[in-house]
């Protein structure tokens, strides 16, 4: 057993555990959060588009949110957001929001990237298993040498 299939299960746990993190984040702290962006545009345009209670369009509003934090400068370069909104949020809930992507993003690519690795492996392993079957080169046999002795 090679340490790719340990590694992927590796990746797969802690992106389930971002998946929990992030569950328990749009249940609890949302609502406290959601009021620092009651005039931001994007905000308001999102519990439009998003505006239920349910756990989907609730974690949609904390997925732009979180990004809006994690990336504030992209996000003020557009007009979206102002250093004022992102400067008002307390440090500790910004930790929170932004905990579950810091889980969920790189191991979700680590387990692509595996998944990846495994399909690669496959086909070298497959390729070596032809040339070894198939020689392009010819090899003498000594066995059958045309002098004997």
């Amino acid at each position: 057993m090679t340490i790719y299939p340990l590694l992927a299960v590796f990746s797969i746990f802690f992106m389930l555990f971002g998946i929990g993190l992030s569950t328990y984040v749009v249940n609890t702290k949302l609502d406290l959060v959601e009021p620092y962006f009651n005039n931001n545009a994007m905000i308001i345009g999102d519990r439009r588009w998003w505006g239920g209670s349910s756990f989907k369009d609730r974690s949609m509003r904390q997925g732009v949110i979180s990004m809006m934090i994690i990336f504030p400068k992209m996000f003020i370069w557009r007009g979206l957001l102002t250093q004022q909104e992102v400067d008002a949020i307390p440090p500790k809930l910004k930790r929170w929001i932004k905990a579950p992507l810091y889980f969920e993003i790189p191991f979700f690519l680590a387990a692509i990237a595996f998944c990846i690795g495994e399909q690669f492996q496959r086909a070298l392993n497959h390729a070596k298993r032809v040339y070894t079957r198939y020689p392009t080169t010819p090899t003498l046999n000594p066995s059958r040498s045309i002098i004997t002795l």
